[in-house]
């Protein structure tokens, strides 16, 4: 524009070179306004190469028009006149209508551009679209120019692309800015001068921020102090409930430069269905550290360490406690070989093969295994291994093959070794002096009763029988020490031969006992070889205090589920106290059976994975052993 005005006040020979000159910058401008239309309407033609290089060829084409138009004189002609003053008259001829026809239709692509982003916005565009409308206005000067001399025939195109630049940095600059993150996209949105605020917003985030309805020109932390607080928090998350429903949006902020004003701009985005995700991790990893730690205290109160070994023996992992129980931090020990905690090669060559059915997918107990401090002092441990499986194969579909490692849960066996040394020391003392006494008791016994007669002949009878009664204590009580171990190896046994060398044993001691047996020819169960002990302390005690003479029925029954063994007698009954320690094992200040051969029976039952079940009737009484099949 001030290189046109230039080309009519200057003197000859600037005009001509002047008024060429701005009508080379004035199409520019119309170049400018069609890439800022594109940009800001978020379309990318600007960016598109064939576009910009079939722009470039027309603009350079119409530059070179109007550039030699002293030569041939085809855009316009120019004179000088003196109405209203003495100026430069300038008549345009067809190629500069031409031109500024294009000018006019390529600025009118660029207003359909603005207009359709007011219009998708949402926003009160009122003003802007008035802005926008100054920019054709100068259409209607240039048309009066040609009818009238009161107005100079120049282009006055530039005077309203001025005024539409003035306007958006000056007046309208945040409502410009706001419509177009509206438009493309970023529409819950809050615009905040340098004082926090409010300027302006979008129209879709009153549906998240009601309060926002009339409160521009409030301050943020007055109208929303939700979404600043927000802003304040390490995960930035807005909740608001919507429609009945807890929705969740990240704020975040950014300034933007229009002119000089700067503008602050809070975005919201929508985050629920990631919120909702993230949070319900949370809460399950809040779940699964709970039962974490409700399995490390279960751990702790049952294992003094644990430990995760790799197939190839390294550790992995090692509880804390392992510190104080070994000497070795659990770091020391990651990734080094079990056998820096074993005393001796032969102790590590035991390890292996008791690894070896771990690997199998088996499990293994181990008592009294050996491990060695840091301090080098040895301490005696019971293990419990267990395999390690992919977590990533289902439970169904596991194979050794799927093995990644192996626990191994440690307790300190120490305190349990000098007890059963103790007890063992004193039962074979005790048996020991017992048997002593009694078989010298017995002896004197034997003799009064073959010297005495009467009476006196009944009570050495009765000593006797006591001493006997003791002698069987002892007995009962060395299959108890033997058998003290509670978790034997079951194997399938065929029990019929079992039960049948027992009765015979029985028949052989108690020659007047009735025995019947009701059993199939092969019955086999998942025990083991003590469980004739058992059978022999129940038949026993049947041909003992089964009437007069016994009467005993032995019924075995072959299930699915298991081997039943029920064996009845026709005495009076096992008495009350008898009855709770076979079933229970236990025995208190009040309660006291006559001899350990019940307690033998229950621990070595409940040992093979059995049941007992005791019955008393006016015909008697009902012993049932159960025991498992073979899997």
């Amino acid at each position: 524009m001030l290189f046109r005005v230039a080309g009519f006040l200057l003197p000859d020979p600037f005009r001509v070179p002047a008024y060429i000159i701005g009508l080379a910058v004035g199409f520019a401008t119309v170049w400018a306004w069609l890439y800022f239309c594109s940009a800001y309407s978020g379309r990318r033609y600007h960016r598109n190469t064939s576009l910009r290089r079939v722009s470039g060829a027309i603009f350079l084409a119409v530059i070179a028009v109007k550039a030699t138009n002293p030569i041939h004189g085809a855009y316009f002609t120019a004179t000088e006149v003196s109405t209203p003053f003495v100026h430069l008259a300038v008549e345009h001829n067809v190629l500069h209508w031409t031109a500024t026809g294009l000018s006019y239709v390529l600025a009118a692509v660029g207003l359909f551009m603005i207009f359709q982003l007011f219009f998708e916005s949402g926003y009160d565009t009122r003003p802007l679209s008035v802005l926008s409308a100054l920019i054709g206005l100068p259409v209607v000067l240039d048309i009066v120019a040609q009818f009238t001399p009161l107005l100079i025939n120049i282009i006055y195109a530039p005077v309203g692309v001025a005024v539409f630049a003035v306007g958006v940095l000056f007046v309208f600059e945040r409502r410009f800015l706001a419509v177009q993150r509206a438009s493309l996209g970023d529409d819950l949105s809050i615009y905040l001068d340098e004082r926090g605020r409010i300027r302006d917003y979008s129209a879709a985030i009153r549906e998240v921020l009601p309060e926002l309805d009339g409160a521009t020109g409030d301050r943020l932390s007055e109208t929303v102090p939700a979404v600043v607080a927000a802003l304040e928090t390490d995960d930035q998350i807005l909740e608001r409930e919507q429609s009945g429903e807890q929705r969740y949006y990240f704020v975040s902020t950014s300034t933007t430069m229009l002119g000089e004003s700067g503008a602050q701009i809070l975005l919201l985005s929508d985050v629920t269905q990631t919120e909702r995700q993230r949070r319900q991790l949370a809460d399950r990893e809040t779940e699964l550290n709970e039962q974490n730690e409700l399995y490390r205290g279960v751990i702790d109160a049952s294992f003094g360490v644990v430990f995760r070994i790799d197939k190839q023996g390294r550790f992995t992992f090692a509880s804390p406690s392992v510190e104080g129980f070994l000497g070795y931090s659990p770091t020391e020990l990651e990734g080094q070989s079990i056998s820096v905690t074993l005393p001796n090669e032969s102790t590590t060559e035991r390890a292996w093969e008791e690894i070896e059915p771990i690997r199998n997918g088996e499990r293994n107990v181990v008592r009294d295994f050996p491990l060695e401090r840091k301090a080098g002092t040895t301490v005696f441990t019971d293990v419990r291994g267990v395999p390690i499986y992919e977590a990533s194969v289902p439970t169904a579909e596991r194979t050794t093959e799927d093995i990644v490692g192996i626990q191994l849960m440690v307790r300190d066996a120490t305190n349990r070794r000098e007890r059963e040394g103790l007890i063992s020391v004193i039962n074979r003392v005790l048996r020991h002096n017992m048997r002593n006494k009694m078989g010298i008791i017995t002896g004197y016994a034997e003799m009064l009763e073959n010297r005495l007669s009467g009476d006196d002949a009944k009570k050495a009878s009765q000593i006797k029988d006591t001493a006997d009664l003791l002698f069987d204590l002892t007995e009962s009580a060395q299959q108890l020490e033997e058998f003290r171990d509670l978790s034997p190896d079951l194997e399938p046994v065929d029990i019929t031969p079992m039960l049948e060398d027992t009765v015979s044993e029985l028949q052989m001691q108690y020659p007047e006992a009735s025995v019947t047996v009701n059993a199939p020819d092969t019955v086999v169960a998942d025990t083991h070889d003590r469980l004739k002990t058992a059978l022999w302390e129940v038949l026993e005690n049947a041909a003992e205090h089964g009437g007069d003479p016994p009467v005993i029925e032995i019924d075995v029954t072959d299930t699915e589920t298991g081997v039943t063994i029920a064996v009845r007698d026709t005495g009076p009954g096992l008495p009350e106290i008898e009855q709770e320690v076979l079933e229970s094992s236990r025995e208190t200040p009040l309660v006291h059976g006559e001899g350990l051969g019940l307690w033998l029976v229950h621990w070595i039952v409940t040992s093979l994975d059995g049941e007992l079940e005791t019955t008393v009737a006016d015909a008697g009484t009902t012993v049932t052993i159960r025991l498992p099949k073979p899997s």
